[in-house]
C-alpha cells in the first residue's frame, strides 16, 4: 500500500514539472517560447560555435553566444561559453557546455530574459556576478 503511494506521488511530481516545463524551439531563424516567437537568430560556423539573437522589434542583436576552445582544439577540460549581453555591453564567461537551448531557457528562468524577448540589465549584472568564472582573465596565454 505505502509503495503504491509513493510511486503515485513520484508520478505526480514527475508529470507536474514536465507539464511546467517551458517548451523552446530554434527555427528557421526563430526562437520560439512555448510555441510564441519572442527573438530571431542567426547561425555561424554551422550554428556549433556562434550565434546570434535579435529583438523582433527593431532587429537589434541583443546576446551573442560564443563556444570557445581557449586555443586548444584538442583538449576538451579548457573550453568554455561566452554569453554575451550586447546592449548592456557586458559578458560572462562560464564553463558549463549546453545546447544554445539551454542556456536561452537557463537565461528565462534567472529572469534575465523574459517570455517577450526582452533582456532585464538589473537581472544580467546579478547573473554575471554569481556566475561569472572570468576565464580569459585568469588564462595564461604565451
Amino acid at each position: 500500500m505505502k509503495l503504491k503511494i509513493l510511486l503515485g506521488l513520484i508520478a505526480l511530481f514527475t508529470f507536474t514539472q514536465v507539464s511546467l516545463a517551458q517548451k523552446i524551439k530554434l527555427k528557421k531563424g526563430k526562437v520560439l517560447l512555448d510555441g510564441k516567437e519572442i527573438l530571431k537568430y542567426e547561425r555561424e560556423d554551422f550554428g556549433v560555435y556562434q550565434i546570434h539573437f535579435y529583438s523582433l522589434d527593431s532587429d537589434d542583436e541583443i546576446l551573442f553566444f560564443k563556444r570557445n576552445d581557449n586555443e586548444t582544439s584538442s583538449y576538451f577540460d579548457d573550453d568554455y561559453t561566452q554569453i554575451k549581453f550586447l546592449g548592456f555591453k557586458k559578458s560572462l564567461e562560464i564553463k558549463q557546455k549546453k545546447s544554445w537551448k539551454k542556456y536561452l531557457l537557463w537565461l528565462i528562468k534567472k529572469k534575465v530574459l523574459d517570455k517577450n524577448g526582452k533582456l532585464n540589465e538589473d537581472k544580467a549584472d546579478d547573473l554575471i556576478e554569481n556566475y561569472d568564472e572570468n576565464i580569459t582573465g585568469r588564462t595564461i596565454r604565451y
